[in-house]
């Protein structure tokens, strides 16, 4: 079951990807660097998150474009927490769509929304979840900088896993 929504995914992007330069619109691509925190509930047992993630997509209008990404991000248990649980390092290969919009030449705003596939070190297999994450930054030619409020929804209780990630990468458009 997990190989064909491995493959399921690895096909969105092609298409999506394919899709992207196809368009009228100006094309977008880039990546970015990934490092944050969780909060809430979910920082008592995890300190840390980091990852990379890869981006495409296609302007719609002036400034605004439709953005695919996917990423790899693992977040680190904080092992002063152990309360007699074992909570193992969670691995996430999110896959999001969304939107980008550059109210100016060097500002944009961002939210996606998608899957996450997470795999636990404590379970076998990986699990598909809601994905989103909104954010805003600033650009410097081609480089950009940005923070984002990312998460995912919980499977045995309401509300999701969340973190506040800084996102240092490049965006040619």
């Amino acid at each position: 079951m997990n190989k064909k929504i491995f493959l399921s995914v690895v096909v969105a992007i092609v298409a999506f990807t394919g899709s992207a330069v196809a368009q009228k619109g100006k094309p977008i691509f880039g990546g970015n660097v990934i490092i944050g925190i969780p909060t809430g509930d979910f920082r008592t047992d995890y300190k840390g998150v980091t990852g990379i993630e890869g981006l495409a997509g296609f302007g719609v209008a002036q400034n605004v474009y439709v953005t695919g990404t996917l990423g790899f991000q693992s977040y680190s248990p904080d092992p002063n927490s152990f309360d007699g649980t074992y909570y193992g390092k969670i691995t996430s290969i999110p896959l999001k769509a969304g939107l980008r919009i550059y109210p100016t030449n060097n500002f944009f705003l961002t939210g996606n929304a998608g899957i996450a596939l997470l795999k636990d070190q404590t379970i076998d297999a990986r699990e598909s979840r809601f994905a989103y994450d909104i954010g805003a930054g600033f650009s410097f030619n081609i480089f950009h900088a940005s923070v984002h409020y990312d998460g995912w929804q919980t499977k045995n209780t309401s509300g999701g896993s969340n973190s506040v990630v800084a996102k240092l990468g490049i965006a040619i458009r």
